[in-house]
């Protein structure tokens, strides 16, 4: 019956292994090394951790209190053929059993006639004199085997102290679970992603070829039905003028869809580069081709000056050149407008005063192609959002919207 004291020092052994264990939780390999030498410091002289492979015992890992001789036996370990689960080796028979050995006292000579002739050399430079292995074991089942020794006289093992290695092989072998399921999923997280990515860029590449190879017939449609009205517009009754018109529009429309398409297939495409953007600059510029294309426009723009980003400066400018596009747009109906770019904590921002839309019901605002106005009032494709999304994704940041119908919309976006 251990004393208090003993019961003391085993929990305190117990709780400083599962602190030890708990560090490296989800490093496997990491967590074999803390096993070995947490076990090697706290209970042996030496630890060795093996584990079960396809019935084969594989030296996962070992320790020494000595740094010299750690190093001599981590080294001589590593070159060690795998023992079979069929050998005469200590460990074997403990895998076979399921059950502990302990050698309270044994000589170096003794030991040495126990194993195997290729570990003979590292057993009598470690001067084993006592050693104990007990079965490292998950839900019943055992994976591997925990053997410690010590050296010098005096210092054996006990019954106590294999109980203790039982426990301690116990949440060795719970630990190694966890961080197994965890390696496990890891690896499938992965697979899965690259699964994922492999097929999203086979749909990016068929979505870019099929788009580009439909722009040739539709440049033909469109041109011809223009051929048409210019060279035979006179045969032709206004009905008939009014469908070739609708031909046209439909085409026009079309090839405006597949640039869109082509955009953004393109900001998924492209090779991130980042530098230092000025946002402030990039959305200048913006402003000034906007005022040339349409001059009777009366819109009040505040820009805040030195605006910068960690960003891709292409990628940079789709984002403005769309959401400040945006905002020209939907405040087109405006006496006069005003539109701003800014910044609120960490996030950059496009607001205006314009339409404005309806959050509550925008649940798929960045989504290719759907639109929250009726195209007559504000032409477009519903390309632009989707855009900016993908070019912020790229980015590992994130955009999103405040508006209201009537009183305008805020976008706000980050760069990772």
């Amino acid at each position: 019956m251990p004393t208090a004291e003993a019961r003391y020092d085993r929990l305190a052994v117990m709780a400083e292994v599962s602190h030890a264990f708990a560090t490296v939780a989800f490093d496997y390999q990491s967590l074999l090394a803390k096993i070995a030498r947490a076990v090697a410091d706290l209970v042996g002289d030496g630890c060795l951790v093996t584990l079960l492979e396809h019935e084969m015992l594989v030296n996962a890992a070992n320790a020494h209190v000595v740094p010299e001789l750690e190093l001599a036996y981590r080294e001589y370990v590593a070159q060690l053929p795998i023992v079979m689960l069929t050998s005469p080796s200590v460990s074997a028979q403990v895998m076979r059993s399921g059950e502990p050995v302990l050698m309270r006292e044994i000589s170096p000579g003794e030991m040495a006639a126990r194993v195997e002739a290729e570990l003979r050399p590292i057993v009598r430079q470690l001067d084993v004199r006592s050693f104990a292995v007990v079965p490292i074991r998950v839900s019943g089942k055992t994976i591997g085997t925990l053997s410690i020794f010590r050296t010098g006289s005096g210092r054996n093992y006990n019954e106590s102290d294999l109980l203790l290695l039982g426990d301690l092989a116990d949440r060795a072998g719970l630990a190694i679970s966890n961080a197994r399921l965890y390696a496990d999923l890891e690896r499938r997280v992965a697979e899965r992603t690259h699964e994922l990515e492999h097929a999203n860029k086979e749909l990016e590449a068929f979505s870019y070829s099929v788009a580009h190879d439909l722009r040739g017939p539709l440049r033909s449609i469109d041109g011809f039905s223009h051929a048409l009205l210019e060279d035979y517009g006179d045969k032709l009754d206004a009905e008939g003028t009014h469908y070739l018109q609708r031909i046209r529009t439909g085409a026009q429309n079309m090839a405006a869809l597949i640039d869109g398409l082509l955009a953004l297939a393109h900001v998924g495409r492209m090779e991130l580069r980042r530098a230092t953007v000025s946002l402030s600059d990039g959305a200048t510029a913006i402003v000034e081709q906007l005022r040339e294309v349409d001059p009777q426009r009366v819109v009040e723009f505040v820009i805040a000056p030195g605006l910068v980003a960690n960003a891709d400066p292409r990628l940079a400018a789709t984002i403005l050149q769309n959401l400040i596009g945006n905002a020209w747009k939907f405040t087109s109906k405006r006496a006069c407008a005003h539109v701003e770019l800014g910044m609120r904590g960490d996030a950059f921002f496009v607001r205006d005063d314009g339409a404005g839309f309806d959050l509550a019901t925008a649940t798929k605002l960045f989504t290719g192609f759907h639109r929250l106005h009726n195209s007559r009032d504000y032409p477009g494709h519903g390309i632009g959002l989707a855009t900016v999304q993908r070019a912020i994704q790229r980015h590992g940041g994130r955009v999103w919207a405040e508006a209201a119908i009537d009183r305008g919309a805020t976008f706000y976006f980050t760069f990772a």
